[in-house]
C-alpha cells in the first residue's frame, strides 16, 4: 500500500494516525504538493487531494473518513469508534467542521486578497472554528491511554491544525480540556510523528 500525503494536511494526518493505530505504521508514503498537480497524485486521485491511499489490490481510496471506514471494515479491532459509536461520530463531525473551516479559510486567502478573513465568508469560517472548538471543549473526547477513538484523533488534529495555521490569534478561546487531550495523546507515536510542519 502507498499513501499520498502532505505534511501539513489535517486530512492526511487523520488517515496517517488511523493507519498507524490499526497496525500499518510502515506503509509507504509519498509526500506531494496538492497545489502543484503532481503527476503521481493526479494518476491516483483526479481531484489532486490528499490523502489518497492505494491499496494492495491497486484500488485508490480518497477522503480521510472513507479511509477510516475502510480500515474499520478491514480490521475491526482495535476499533476507532469506541463503546459509543454515535457519540464518537458526533464529536468527530464537530471536529471535522473545525478542520474544514480552517482549511477553507486558507484556500480563501490563497484565491482572494488578504482581506478574506474579515469578509463575510471568512468571518463565518472563523465562527465555525470557534464554536466547534467550544462545543468540543464542553464535551471533550475521553482519552487516557491505548488506542484513541476517532473523536480523539479528529479533535487533536483540529486543535493542532488551528494552532499551526492561526498562531496566537486573539479570537481563539481558552480550551483547557482540549489542550489536556492534546498533551495526553501527544506522546503516542501516531500523533507525535504526524504533527504538522512546513
Amino acid at each position: 500500500m502507498r499513501l499520498f500525503l502532505n505534511t501539513t494536511s489535517p486530512y492526511a494526518r487523520i488517515a496517517r494516525i488511523a493507519l498507524a493505530e490499526k497496525g500499518f505504521p510502515g506503509i509507504a508514503t509519498e509526500v506531494v504538493d496538492p497545489w502543484a498537480d503532481a503527476p503521481s497524485l493526479l494518476e491516483a486521485n483526479s481531484a489532486a487531494r490528499v490523502p489518497a491511499l492505494v491499496t494492495d489490490d491497486g484500488r485508490v481510496l480518497t477522503e480521510s473518513l472513507l479511509i477510516v471506514q475502510w480500515l474499520e471494515n478491514r480490521m475491526p479491532s482495535p476499533s476507532l469508534l469506541g463503546a459509543d459509536p454515535t457519540a464518537t461520530l458526533s464529536r468527530a463531525g464537530i471536529a471535522m467542521g473545525v478542520i474544514d473551516a480552517a482549511v477553507h479559510t486558507l484556500i480563501g486567502r490563497k484565491i482572494t486578497d488578504a482581506g478574506f478573513d474579515d469578509a463575510p465568508v471568512g468571518l463565518r469560517r472563523r465562527r465555525t472554528m470557534v464554536r466547534g472548538l467550544q462545543r468540543l471543549e464542553a464535551d471533550p473526547p475521553a482519552y487516557e491511554a491505548g488506542t484513541p477513538t476517532l473523536d480523539v484523533i479528529t479533535a487533536v488534529v483540529a486543535l493542532d491544525y488551528v494552532d499551526f495555521r492561526f498562531p496566537q490569534v486573539p479570537w481563539l478561546p481558552p480550551l483547557p480540556a482540549l489542550r489536556r487531550l492534546v498533551a495526553r495523546s501527544g506522546a503516542r507515536p501516531s500523533f507525535e510523528t504526524t504533527r504538522p510542519h512546513a
